[in-house]
């Protein structure tokens, strides 16, 4: 039996999701970062935009969310934390409200209000150009 990475996204309000999967991908300030089990044990910034993705996860394979601000953390156990300000699994979005969040988002001074709307639509499948 392979080993597993136990995986948790939380925000403020509420545990998003926690579970299982093979391996976790989420965009830091650094950059993109991916973490399977026996990691080296990591604590990084997310970006303001992140995707989270729990890989080998539930029954279609995959979780994806939408997370904002907050970190990561990865144990020598094989413990990830995902402490989001924000978080939302992606079939809990509104794509619609996303779209016209975005709209209303570009063009203005509010990088944050921007980069929640475009981790939202790519959280959700849809393409941010």
């Amino acid at each position: 039996m392979s080993k597993k990475l136990f995986v948790e996204i939380v925000s403020p309000e509420h545990e998003v999701w926690a579970g299982e999967g093979d391996m976790v991908i989420a965009k830091t300030v650094e950059g993109e970062i991916g973490i399977q089990p026996n990691h080296i044990p990591v604590l990084s910034l997310l970006a303001e935009d992140a995707v989270v993705r729990v890989l080998g996860a539930r029954e279609n394979g995959e979780v994806r969310a939408a997370a904002h601000g907050g970190f990561i953390s990865v144990s020598g156990e094989g413990r990830v934390s995902i402490l989001a300000e924000t978080a939302e699994l992606a079939e809990d979005i509104d794509v619609e409200r996303a779209r016209t969040a975005l709209k209303n988002a570009t063009g203005g001074d509010d990088t944050a209000a921007l980069g929640r709307a475009r981790s939202r639509l790519r959280a959700a499948g849809e393409d941010v150009s």
